[in-house]
This record gives C-alpha cells, sequence and structure tokens, in this order.
C-alpha cells in the first residue's frame, strides 16, 4: 500500500463520535470547556500537523510547546517515514506472502500461496490440522484475517474457491498463544508490538505496547483493546490502558490481575525483531508484529507504517516526552521535520 493510500484511509477514517468521546474526556479531566478544548485542538493541527487521536493521546493540552517537539504527529510521521525508509524494499513488508518468504525463519508455522497452489497441494497443507488463518495479503490493523474452522469445511474444493474469491491468498498455520497470554485472554492471538530502529549495522528496540482483546473477538484489532507495555523480564512496566486513557487492574473478561503477569520470551522477542531488522536495513524504521507461544516468540508480521500512537500514549507511563525523541536519541540528531 502506497503513502497516499495510506494517508487517503486514515482521513477517509475520521470518526466524529469519537472525536467528541475525546473532548469530552479532556474536559473532565481538566475542566476547561469543550470550545476552549476544539479550538486549542485546531491551533495545534495547524502548528504541529497532530490529528486528534495524537492530540488526545499526547496531552497536549498540559503541555509545552518544547515538550509537544518531542511528539511524532500524523504529518510529521509520514516525513519520517520518506527519511528513513527506503519505499521500494518496504514492499516485502506490505506483502504478506513476500514478507513470509524473507522472514520465515522467524515465523514458526507454515504457510501456502494460493494464488500458486492446487486442490492436492492445499489439502496437503491442511492435513493435521484444525484451524488456519486466511490472509488478505496487502491489508493492515486486523481487517482481511479470518479464522477458519476446518472442520466447517469437509469439502476443501469449496474452501479453497471461497479464499480465492476473498482474495484471502495467503492461508497459514495457525500458532498456539503461550498459557500466560491465555490467562489473559485466550480468544485471540494477542499480538506485541516492538518498534525497532536501524543505525550503523546495529538494531534498536525503540519501544513496546503488548495488545489485548478485552472481549471475546477472535481478531485483534476489533475493538476497544487494552495496551500495556513490558520489560525484558516479561513483567508489565506501565499503566494498562483502553483507548480512552481507562486504566485497569484486572482483565475485564478473566479476571487476571495484571499485577501477577510474567510472559516468558519478551527478551527472546527482542532479539529477534533486532535480528529481523539486520536482514533489511534499507527500511530502518519498522513495527513488528509478535505472538508469544509456549515454545516462544514467533514473529507475524512487519509493519512499514509502525504506529507511533499508543506507544506515545502518555496514559501509559505518565510521560510528558514523545516518541519523536526516542527515534532522535538513537539517530543521534535532530530531525529536521
Amino acid at each position: 500500500m502506497g503513502l497516499l493510500s495510506y494517508m487517503l484511509k486514515r482521513v477517509s477514517g475520521f470518526d466524529k463520535k469519537r472525536f467528541e468521546k475525546h473532548v469530552d474526556i479532556i474536559s473532565k479531566n481538566t475542566g476547561k470547556s469543550k470550545i476552549d478544548i476544539k479550538l486549542d485542538f485546531l491551533r495545534n493541527f495547524v502548528k504541529y500537523g497532530c490529528g486528534y487521536t495524537d492530540y488526545f493521546r499526547g496531552d497536549y493540552i498540559n503541555l509545552t510547546d518544547e515538550q509537544k517537539k518531542t511528539f511524532v504527529t500524523a504529518k510529521s510521521f509520514y516525513k519520517i517515514l520518506h527519511y528513513l525508509n527506503d519505499s521500494e524494499r518496504a514492499q516485502i513488508l506490505s506483502d504478506k506472502i513476500a514478507f513470509n518468504h524473507f522472514f520465515k525463519e522467524f515465523l514458526k508455522r507454515d504457510f501456502i500461496d494460493l494464488r500458486t497452489t492446487n486442490l492436492e497441494e492445499f489439502e496437503k497443507f491442511l492435513e493435521g490440522k484444525e484451524v488456519v488463518f486466511a490472509k488478505v495479503i496487502d491489508s493492515f490493523g486486523g481487517h482481511g484475517v479470518s479464522k477458519i474452522l476446518l472442520s466447517e469445511y469437509p469439502d476443501k474444493e469449496v474452501l479453497l474457491k471461497e479464499l480465492i474469491e476473498k482474495k484471502q491468498f495467503l492461508c497459514e498455520e495457525a500458532l498456539v498463544q503461550s498459557d500466560e497470554l491465555n490467562e489473559i485472554n485466550p480468544n485471540a492471538i494477542n499480538s506485541f508490538r516492538v518498534v525497532t530502529l536501524y543505525k550503523e549495522g546495529k538494531a534498536y528496540v525503540l519501544n513496546n505496547a503488548l495488545r489485548v482483546n478485552q472481549d471475546a473477538s477472535e481478531v485483534i484489532g476489533s475493538t476497544n483493546d487494552l495496551y500495556f507495555s513490558l520489560g525484558e523480564d516479561g513483567k508489565i512496566d506501565s499503566n494498562v490502558v483502553d483507548d480512552y486513557g481507562n486504566i485497569y487492574e484486572a482483565h475485564p473478561l478473566t479476571g487476571k490481575r495484571f499485577s501477577e503477569v510474567q510472559i516468558h520470551g519478551v527478551k527472546e522477542a527482542f532479539e529477534m525483531c533486532k535480528e529481523a531488522a539486520l536482514k533489511l536495513p534499507e527500511v530502518r524504521y519498522i513495527g513488528w508484529d509478535v505472538a508469544f507461544t509456549n515454545q516462544g516468540p514467533a514473529i507475524i508480521e512487519g509493519n512499514e507504517y509502525p504506529g507511533y500512537g499508543i506507544i506515545q500514549f502518555y496514559r501509559l507511563k505518565n510521560s510528558k516526552t514523545g516518541h519523536r525523541k526516542e527515534i532522535e536519541d538513537v539517530l543521534g540528531e535532530k530531525l529536521k521535520i
């Protein structure tokens, strides 16, 4: 997906109801009138190019101008991508099948390209499996992904035809989530976002966030999810928040206390993402999605648009500095963007 297409999707996706809810929350937290908040947002939009989610997650209404300069915004994000990433090489990340071939050693699962297979090969791939995932190869944000229960398709030719008609050309073996994450929410593969930056032969982890469904949805990203960051020891080192900044002590569906959470394999996941980043040095800035299994972490996909919003959400660590500073600290330079 090209940059222009991505931007158009973001603009067309403006959610007035969500914007108004953000304004309501800011008004409640600050005591400021809604009209003053909206005018302040417009001033920041003009000056810094921040979207309404940037404004809310960065807590712009309480920041100084110098603090605001440390944040990535909707406007600066695209310029940062253009500066750091080779757009042609980044196509490896935007095509899920190309990605799987290029980073096969980090996947820990089997897959098949339905554009080049036949029924016999498809049936052989499905042998011994109860569940697979089918994906549109250029989708993002959890869209175009289906969980397939093979018991519901005794005729595999019908399934193959259906997936091809839906352009879900990538079919993957299902990863089995770790017992530790299943205790939080067992209904979806809860993805761990790790953002890396490459510089002079070395890859650095800038930040991370684990995204967990609140409800019983089987695909991540379709609800008001919960977010938190993890330290190398696997313990939560931030608040646990939802899209609106509410803080949680336990998971609303399972009751798992977040103070008791410890996910094994986090340090291994960091090292895996850094190793994968070294394979594609022309794309310096990547957001990796990782699954945790009982056999260790596995990379789900890499994103050419890493997604800065959640990792600079002030409610996570009550921080008044943003993701732009994390990038500049590794680069050792101020971005002239």
